[in-house]
């Protein structure tokens, strides 16, 4: 091989590590900016999207999820296992039972609903960690105890009685599969509300 064709072959030789020199930076380059992009997303995200960890972001995530209504203020909340169960009413009328779950990051996020018009008893439910929850409330009326009657396979249970002054959700882990829920309240006059 003469002197020529060598240094020839040097050159291709450097042309080459200098071009897989500079893939690998660009790949470098591509590993670091892929995470950090995500990680900016997530942060932009995380502002531009409410996460219901208060009150007022919850009411929020409401006005987003639920059509029906509009500018909802939650009156009650209970939490089940780590979820939040709200109680709330809108500006046109409507109330719902909302369930917001835990997410990874401690906040919370809109799971689901069930909502009626205001003078609308609302019997719904949801599962929480794998076990069923009714969950029934009232906006209506001021009411002294409602009285909830389950029917499973057939055979009518004892009424089950709570108080209801004010207004507050009840919620009951529920086993069954196949059963049946009259719900009645009553007020302080004996008006029964179904």
């Amino acid at each position: 091989m003469s002197e020529g064709q060598e240094d020839g072959l040097r050159k291709n030789d450097k042309n080459k590590n200098l071009l897989e020199d500079t893939i690998l930076n660009k790949k470098r380059l591509l590993y670091l900016l892929i995470p950090l992009v995500c990680i900016i997303g997530a942060l932009l995200l995380s502002n531009i999207l409410p996460m219901g960890n208060t009150i007022e972001k919850r009411e929020q995530l409401l006005d987003n999820a639920i059509p029906k209504g509009n500018n909802w203020t939650i009156s009650k909340e209970i939490e089940i296992d780590n979820y939040i169960i709200s109680c709330a009413y809108s500006a046109n009328g409507k109330s719902t039972i909302a369930v917001f779950s835990p997410t990874s990051n401690g906040m919370y996020k809109f799971s689901t609903s069930t909502s009626r018009e205001n003078e609308d008893i609302i019997i719904g439910g949801a599962i929480i960690n794998g076990k069923w929850y009714d969950l029934i409330w009232f906006n209506g009326a001021q009411t002294q105890y409602a009285e909830i009657i389950y029917t499973i396979n057939g055979v009518r249970k004892e009424p089950l009685k709570y108080d209801t002054t004010n207004k507050d959700l009840i919620h009951i882990k529920n086993p069954e599969k196949e059963y049946s829920i009259s719900v009645c309240y009553y007020d302080s006059k004996g008006n029964r509300y179904e």
